[in-house]
């Protein structure tokens, strides 16, 4: 196993095991986010006050690292942002920190998403990410080395994402939907210095 790939390929697929888009709970976490609490303070609020509501501390804590991660690195302007979008707007913003966060989201909506529409078909295919990682694990091959189930789970996690973020109709039928990136979205890709992502967040080439 070589241990430089195996980096690559986790950087990769960065902590897309931890969730999907995480509609529900990204505004809590982010609202916590701007409160600048001790690492103790934040760890009670979402395991002993669970105010993410989730059945284990296990899940609560996990959510709220991954959404943590996404959010802290693109400020607090951005952060207070998503805590007062509106529906829209906030589900474009979650969405944009997870595609800058995690590689293979973009590269998926651009390479998959993107091709599907190209190419006149309604739906995702339902094998679209394995035949995906695949191809992917010739130029990655640290891919080859991640067990089975943290490629199939981060499968899950962006076909989920993908709906909630209203590019599928639903996990199982997959059908594409029109996704328009909005005015203040787009501002936000330029003072990031992302604006190579618009065309991949409406899915066209």
């Amino acid at each position: 196993m070589n241990k430089v790939e195996l980096y690559q390929a986790k950087q990769y697929i960065r902590d897309l095991t931890g969730g999907s888009l995480l509609v529900a709970e990204s505004r809590v976490v982010a609202e916590t986010l701007l409160q600048s609490l001790s690492d103790v303070e934040w760890n009670h609020l979402f395991i002993e006050e669970n105010i993410l509501k989730k059945k284990s501390p296990h899940t609560a804590i996990r959510y709220a690292r991954a959404i943590r991660r996404r959010l802290e690195p693109l400020g607090k302007v951005f952060i207070n942002d998503v805590i007062h979008a509106p529906d829209s707007y906030y589900k474009q913003l979650i969405m944009l920190a997870l595609m800058i966060h995690t590689p293979v989201l973009p590269d998926f909506m651009q390479n998959v998403v993107a091709e599907t529409k190209r190419v006149y078909r309604p739906n995702l295919e339902p094998d679209a990410w394995e035949t995906f990682i695949l191809d992917r694990s010739r130029t990655l091959p640290g891919l080859n080395d991640l067990s089975e189930s943290t490629l199939k789970k981060s499968g899950t996690n962006i076909i989920r994402t993908l709906v909630d973020a209203d590019y599928l109709n639903n996990n199982k039928e997959r059908r594409l939907q029109p996704v328009y990136v909005l005015p203040e979205t787009r501002d936000w890709l330029k003072k990031l210095n992302r604006l190579d992502l618009e065309t991949i967040m409406e899915c066209t080439l």
